[in-house]
């Protein structure tokens, strides 16, 4: 039996290696059109669906955290006001 498929896989070694190589080719271009047609939002929200308040919350850190995180800033603010 194995001297069987040896035989067949070194005959058909490359229409194997072209076959899987069609069938790779063909699962992505199947998954690259599911992604186009199914995108149901065409449009982008512009809005953040998490409304932003005016005061944020001050965070309440322990002293020994504070020690180990001395130098980062913790509220990660993007821009800097000055």
């Amino acid at each position: 039996m194995t001297n069987i498929i040896e035989t067949y896989f070194s005959v058909y070694f490359t229409e194997i290696i072209v076959g899987v190589l069609i069938f790779s080719i063909v699962v992505v271009l199947i998954s690259i059109f599911y992604v186009l047609f199914s995108s149901k939002d065409d449009l982008v929200n512009k809005k953040s669906s998490v409304p932003r308040t005016k005061k944020m919350k001050k965070m309440k850190y322990t002293k020994q955290f504070l020690k180990g995180v001395d130098g980062i800033d913790l509220d990660l603010k993007v821009g800097d006001k000055r």
